[in-house]
């Protein structure tokens, strides 16, 4: 997506937050048995390319908007052997886990710790494919992965503490 589509979308709240609550019912509907995969892969598409211009947009992040986006993903990758839906997913919450902390998250109405259970479990699956069904696509969304991870991690202790077990 162009910076201009980008900023169009992040300018007007409205739209961006009819983009995420269209991928989350999206998800709840159709997420788990493949169907819509398209519509998915292609809504996910514009949130993530919001989220990666977010500097260069001036985007700023709603919080409230975002935290059933997590429950969301998390639900779509969960028991789905598609690497694809995986890697989009915990590079979306990877990106999103940028802009705030473990304990923000816990303060959402709709977010618990079993939501965070759920992400962190995500986080430890994509960083553990490494090397499994990775294409130069889902390479990139791997790379997208770690390099949040790093940078984010000391603020999530529930997912980094996921990690450390599953990378032992």
């Amino acid at each position: 997506m162009e910076d201009e589509g980008c900023e169009l979308l992040a300018a007007s709240r409205g739209l961006y937050v009819a983009v995420v609550a269209c991928l989350v019912k999206l998800i709840q509907s159709d997420g788990q048995n493949g169907e819509g995969s398209g519509s998915i892969f292609l809504a996910c598409d514009a949130v993530m390319n919001i989220l990666l211009k977010r500097e260069q947009i001036g985007f700023s992040m709603e919080l409230s908007t975002f935290s059933s986006l997590l429950m969301a993903l998390t639900y779509w990758a969960d028991g789905n052997k598609d690497t694809s839906v995986v890697m989009m997913a915990a590079s979306i919450c990877s990106l999103i886990c940028d802009f705030t902390t473990e304990e923000a998250l816990l303060k959402q109405p709709s977010f618990n710790n079993s939501s965070l259970d759920s992400l962190a479990r995500l986080i430890a699956r994509s960083l553990s494919s490494s090397g499994q069904d990775i294409t130069s696509d889902t390479e990139d969304l791997l790379e997208l992965i770690t390099a949040g991870y790093s940078r984010w991690k000391d603020r999530f202790p529930t997912v980094k503490k996921h990690n450390c077990s599953a990378m032992t």
